[in-house]
């Protein structure tokens, strides 16, 4: 589904990413971890077209993506969702995914078309995947912090991805929102037959529902494997799991 090859970014000398490897193939949860200034986020903006890279490869379903624009990407079925919020807070929940969904399916300039009645049961469709259909008609900004990651989470899912990119998702969220999170993840992929790539800082979220993990240290990988292989790294224990090398 996804592989990524010696991919680098240099920003002005600095390598953020340097000779990163990663492959997503069967399985459908992969996480990517590491410290902050590992280079996850800089990974994820050079996978979705965000940043160009200095030299490598990203490759989807077979496809070079390299460099192409972030829209381009979307449509060939790669979402994401980003670390900082990125929703329409003056919209309802509901505008917010039918956006998504009028944009994947280009109908965006059918200006004579009232928009409301478009797309309408597929909009539902996805609120309720994610728990957010009684909010349909709440503004965003009215929205808890969680239920805002939530409703990302949905946008992305309007451009009808095959494979989901999520930043950090539970960040900021209380405990019982973070519990609901991951099951929505695991619903997902299981249901819904994503292939989800996340970064996360929580470590009881990634080996709880990670099927395989890459581990970032300054911009390199350093690890990658299944969940057992990767605690057992005596690098990533002493680097990202607080134990004894």
């Amino acid at each position: 589904m996804l592989r990524v090859e010696k991919l680098e970014k240099s920003f002005d000398g600095f390598m953020a990413v340097n000779g990163v490897e990663l492959s997503l193939d069967k399985e459908r949860v992969v996480a990517v971890i590491g410290p902050n200034g590992a280079g996850k986020t800089t990974l994820f903006n050079l996978i979705t077209g965000h940043l160009s890279p200095t030299r490598g490869k990203v490759w989807f379903k077979n496809q070079d993506i390299t460099g192409l624009a972030p829209h381009r990407i979307c449509h060939k079925g790669l979402s994401r969702s980003f670390q900082l919020i990125n929703i329409f807070p003056q919209l309802t929940v509901y505008e917010n995914v039918q956006v998504a969904l009028l944009s994947q399916q280009k109908k965006v300039l059918k200006m004579l078309t009232p928009s409301k009645a478009m797309l309408e049961e597929e909009t539902y469709s996805i609120l309720e995947k994610v728990g957010l259909a009684d909010y349909a008609g709440i503004q965003c900004t009215y929205l808890s912090y969680g239920d805002q990651k939530i409703l990302e989470m949905a946008i992305a899912l309007g451009n009808k991805p095959e494979m989901l990119m999520l930043d950090e998702p539970t960040a900021g969220m209380s405990p019982e929102e973070t519990i609901s999170t991951l099951r929505l993840i695991r619903d997902l992929a299981e249901k819904e037959k994503l292939f989800i790539l996340f970064t996360e800082h929580n470590m009881n979220v990634v080996f709880d529902i990670a099927e395989k993990i890459m581990v970032m240290q300054q911009g390199r990988t350093i690890a990658q494997g299944l969940p057992a292989e990767v605690r057992a790294d005596k690098q990533v224990q002493a680097a990202y799991l607080g134990e004894e090398s």
